[in-house]
């Protein structure tokens, strides 16, 4: 290659990946290599690679107040690493990209055969871990496509734990095996340094606390929601959780004025956790039976986010104690027309369970969600 057309692709690459940078500044790079044949079966790469990274992807698609990583395969470069690539200085474009900035994890998986047996090995390098690796085996009577996703479920732990975490809360809810949740929490809060303030801390302090409450614990579930709110007084996400814990408990005063709290400072938030703040306030009224005053935050949370069925659902129970049995059809109508477009962050636990305002109820699951089956925003 002349100098001129060195210089051209020069220019022009770096100008393109300095915008890759912009686009893509916390993006995985990902690679996963396979043999042609392991015990004399024939492996087909391209599809190892497409599983492992479609999971890579359900993971990454978990919506959450926390931002998930762009993970995208290392086969899909941006034009500029291509044309990099095609005029033969596609190192020198990765060194201009880590130059100006672009350090992207690395997640690689590999298979191979050890004693007769399928084996993959996870690695990387994780602005979070550090370098990392792992072996996975592929147990007796396991499918090749379970055991690339847990091989692959582990490998996004590493790189975005707290997204991972949601991800199995979410997917467990239905067989309610949280372990992998549990381990993988407890690992990451084990491992941030002991400031009394730390948002990391609260948000898997908050998951423990969801965890639970799926095994009808509401008093341990307080009990991680209050350290949550301690390690993060701003987070709106634990307040409403504990509000949530207090209603279970039966501690209607308690749960408003832990509202009441949070709506005074006003978040700036999504539609789905002001509609929540109101629905608990709603709920914790009835549980004083001030059906009177209860009717105004709950129709704040139908118009804070019209999205909702529990909003809608929960105000119909409200019109029915009062004696508006028309009102409740037609609320309970909407609550089920909303369930079709159902939204919400995972964090919350009005995503999983019906709000209680009776006492001595235990934690029940709401009507409108299956944790184990939706794709929850």
């Amino acid at each position: 290659m002349d100098f001129m057309t060195l210089a051209t692709a020069l220019l022009l690459s770096f100008g393109l990946l300095t915008a890759d940078v912009a686009f893509h500044s916390s993006s995985v790079s990902i690679e996963v290599g396979a043999p042609e044949t392991i015990n004399k079966t024939v492996i087909n790469k391209e599809s190892v690679e497409k599983i492992f990274v479609a999971q890579l992807d359900k993971i990454a698609a978990t919506l959450s107040v926390i931002n998930p990583p762009d993970i995208r395969g290392s086969h899909d470069e941006g034009f500029a690493m291509i044309l990099a690539e095609a005029a033969g200085i596609k190192s020198v474009a990765v060194a201009v990209q880590r130059q100006v900035g672009y350090d992207p994890d690395e997640l690689n998986f590999n298979l191979y055969s050890q004693g007769g047996k399928l084996n993959g090995v996870v690695s990387g390098r994780s602005r979070i871990t550090g370098d990392f690796s792992q072996s996975f085996t592929l147990t007796a009577d396991e499918a090749l496509d379970h055991f690339i996703q847990r091989a692959a479920n582990w490998g996004a732990a590493q790189i975005a734990p707290y997204t991972t975490a949601l991800f199995l809360l979410q997917s467990h809810g239905g067989d309610g095996d949280f372990r992998d949740v549990v381990t993988l929490c407890d690992h990451t809060i084990a491992a941030l340094p002991p400031s009394p303030l730390n948002p990391m801390r609260s948000e898997f302090e908050n998951l423990l606390g969801l965890v639970d409450m799926f095994r009808n614990d509401p008093k341990a579930a307080r009990g991680h929601f209050e350290t949550a709110v301690a390690a993060w007084p701003e987070g709106p996400v634990p307040v409403l959780n504990l509000a949530f814990a207090e209603l279970e408990l039966d501690h209607y005063a308690t749960a408003a004025d832990h509202v009441r709290d949070l709506l005074a400072r006003a978040p700036k938030t999504h539609p789905a956790v002001i509609g929540s703040a109101y629905l608990t306030l709603g709920a914790a009224l009835m549980g004083q039976r001030n059906y009177d005053a209860a009717e105004v935050p709950l129709a704040t949370a139908v118009q804070a986010n019209p999205d909702s069925s529990a909003a809608p659902d929960l105000w119909a129970e409200l019109k029915d104690e009062r004696g508006d049995h028309a009102g409740a059809a037609r609320l309970r109508q909407i609550a089920e027309q909303n369930s079709e477009k159902f939204e919400n962050f995972g964090e919350l636990a009005v995503l999983y369970f019906r709000l209680s305002w009776h006492d001595n109820e235990p934690v029940t699951r709401s009507k409108f969600s299956n944790p184990g089956d939706l794709v929850m925003h």
